[in-house]
């Protein structure tokens, strides 16, 4: 389920931003490879070997990040102190790499001579420096801090003088010096100049915008629906304003076509009135003439 919200999350992502913004950003690319390694191992699901592909995807939780603003400085920090790190561990590297060279060719031999003084078969024990691997092996497990019963072996095998020179070395120079050195630098990058306030600070975090963009939404949906109800509100009362307005001028066109068909009745009754005494007029001249 969580698979399918994911990758419906990018599509729509690279969708809206355009494949090559989308992989301009950090976060997107670790979220493209989650989830490719998450389809990969849903597609192989038969396939044995691959179920540890679901064990990738326990690192979604570094997502908190981009809502956790203490999450996120830490690891800006582990990321920025990434290169002298890897410096440093190849330093390392190469000192283990020595050793394990300095063991073998001291002691290897004196391990498979005397073998029989450190194992009562007379067989080599897991912990030795006959061969390269083996010499490695013990120079780390030296770093580690678990040396006494190495160093003892060594002892039993090829002298006192010799294998305490070579272990004391590999713990000043590898346990109390080199692994030091890492501390350092991690504490360098904690210090106060590394955790000063960032432009990033100053900011909401993106937890803090997200519940603002909600209620803004939530806002703008309340002023259109009270805009809606307003206009609907007034075109009614403009409906109603019409209505009324139609209505009086009807009822004045009424009142003026009656007064109107009044006043052409009375018109009409007056003209008959004069007609008539106009005819007895041009009679009583008629009669007058005569005379």
């Amino acid at each position: 389920v969580f698979t399918g919200i994911f990758t419906a999350e990018m599509v729509l992502k690279i969708i809206a931003m355009d494949p090559y913004y989308y992989f301009q950003e950090g976060w997107n690319i670790f979220d493209g490879i989650i989830v490719s390694l998450s389809l990969m191992e849903l597609g192989l699901a038969n396939v044995e070997g691959l179920s540890v592909l679901r064990s990738f995807r326990l690192l979604r939780v570094f997502k908190l990040a981009k809502s956790w603003p203490t999450l996120n400085m830490l690891i800006k920090i582990i990321g920025n102190s990434v290169g002298a790190l890897g410096n440093l561990t190849l330093v390392l590297a190469i000192i283990v790499f020595i050793f394990a060279v300095v063991g073998m060719q001291l002691f290897g031999k004196s391990y498979k001579e005397c073998v029989c003084k450190i194992s009562s078969d007379c067989v080599l024990p897991r912990w030795h420096m006959h061969d390269f691997f083996h010499s490695f092996l013990i120079v780390f497990r030296v770093l580690c801090g678990e040396w006494i019963e190495t160093m003892w072996d060594c002892m039993e095998v090829a002298g006192q003088t010799m294998c305490l020179i070579v272990f004391m070395l590999v713990m000043v120079i590898g346990n109390l010096v080199v692994l030091n050195l890492f501390l350092a630098l991690l504490l360098s990058s904690f210090s106060s100049d590394n955790l000063a306030a960032t432009d990033d600070d100053n900011e909401m975090n993106n937890l803090q915008i997200a519940v603002a963009r909600i209620q803004k939404g939530i806002d703008y949906v309340k002023r259109k629906i009270r805009e809606f109800i307003q206009k609907a509100f007034v075109r009614k009362q403009k409906a109603l304003e019409e209505i009324k307005a139609l209505e009086e001028l009807n009822n004045k066109k009424d009142s003026c076509i009656s007064n109107h068909t009044a006043v052409e009745i009375s018109k009409d009754l007056n003209y008959l009135k004069d007609g008539n005494g106009t005819t007895s007029g041009v009679g009583t001249g008629s009669s007058v003439e005569k005379y």
